[in-house]
């Protein structure tokens, strides 16, 4: 009979051998968000893009563009398209101005706090993560 070195010795060679033939075992599915490939951290680069939000360089002429200074960082912001999404508005300038000031507020403060009696996030039954996972 084998030993369980010898066991497992047999287990690595056999991965080993299906991996030259591109066999590989799925990865397991990330328990924690920050783990995922496609997160995005708040208050980074990736998330004020994610938002629409471009960041104002010193030198930049901002003269046809609105612009809001965030209270936080101190970082000024524009909209990457301030014309298109609010045409329909009797005052687009004006929705525009209001909806950048919105978006730079949501990449100041983060994720919004989770209440102490919140009940566990619903997961469909039909989630490849849940299946991975299991």
């Amino acid at each position: 009979m084998a030993t369980v070195n010898e066991l497992q010795a047999q287990i690595e060679a056999l991965t080993k051998l299906l991996a030259q033939h591109g066999i590989v075992a799925p990865a397991p599915a990330a328990t924690r968000p920050e783990l995922r490939g496609d997160y995005i951290a708040f208050g980074s680069p990736q998330h004020a893009a994610f938002l629409g939000l471009v960041e104002v360089k010193k030198d930049e002429d901002t003269t046809d563009f609105i612009t809001h200074t965030s209270h936080k960082t101190g970082k000024v912001y524009r909209l990457e398209d301030q014309v298109t999404p609010f045409m329909t508005f009797p005052d687009p300038k004006q929705v525009a101005a209001l909806v950048l000031r919105q978006k730079v507020s949501v990449l100041d403060f983060g994720p919004p706090p989770v209440p102490e009696d919140a009940p566990p996030m619903w997961r469909p039954a039909d989630d490849p993560a849940l299946a991975l996972a299991k």
